[in-house]
């Protein structure tokens, strides 16, 4: 079994490449909704604002926030344990950084490029109106993965793998990943701690697979 974890500037055609991988591959596709379903099934409906609004100092100490983190990192975990999934999710790669058996993915596009994206996709805004818009979106980001984290965005050193789409177009980047992946799976040595090591409550592991048989 295999994990891989994605990690998508926006507009970088991100989440495109990981949807084709997890066809390719035959594996699960895991994202906000998937994980917010399983979340949603322990009480936990803040999701949204603490995933989707802009964190700041104060958020580290905020006790609704933190235990919807808390709850995400256990998914995250879960899911990994159930294995052949993709994973696209803020933190995700950090939760999973001790396991060799998953492959961390970063796509990155110059800015221009994702500003020529998003004005394609959202032809009612102006070029003014479409820049501020893309750097709120990456400011989120990052904040999101420092205050929560303790990670800065563009570090690359977390990453396996790192394709830059202004350079190397989508699909080839899903064969990139595709076979980094097989590698990953013919490479790595069982004395290594392996997803298998993960130890997840039943109880949250059965809600996550019912999940996932849904898909």
């Amino acid at each position: 079994m295999s994990v891989i974890t994605f990690s998508r500037e926006p507009c970088s055609s991100g989440t495109q490449i990981a949807e084709s991988v997890a066809t390719k591959l035959g594996y699960k596709l895991v994202g906000k909704k998937t994980i917010e379903e399983v979340l949603l099934q322990y009480g936990l409906v803040g999701f949204d604002a603490a995933y989707d609004s802009m964190p700041n100092f104060w958020t580290r100490f905020d006790e609704e926030t933190n235990q919807v983190v808390m709850m995400f990192n256990r998914v995250v975990l879960a899911m990994a344990k159930l294995g052949n999934v993709v994973i696209m999710g803020r933190g995700a790669f950090k939760v999973l950084a001790p396991y060799r058996d998953v492959l961390h993915v970063r796509i990155k596009s110059p800015f221009q490029n994702r500003l020529a994206t998003f004005m394609e996709r959202y032809s009612n805004f102006d070029e003014d109106r479409a820049k501020s818009a893309l750097a709120e979106a990456d400011k989120l980001r990052t904040s999101f993965l420092e205050i929560h984290y303790g990670v800065k965005w563009d570090s690359m050193s977390l990453f396996d793998l790192v394709i830059d789409t202004g350079k190397i177009p989508p699909r080839s980047a899903v064969s990139l990943v595709v076979k980094a992946t097989k590698s990953i799976r013919d490479t790595i040595s069982r004395d290594k701690v392996s997803t298998d090591s993960i130890e997840v409550d039943h109880i949250l592991l059965e809600a996550t697979q019912k999940v996932l048989d849904r898909q």
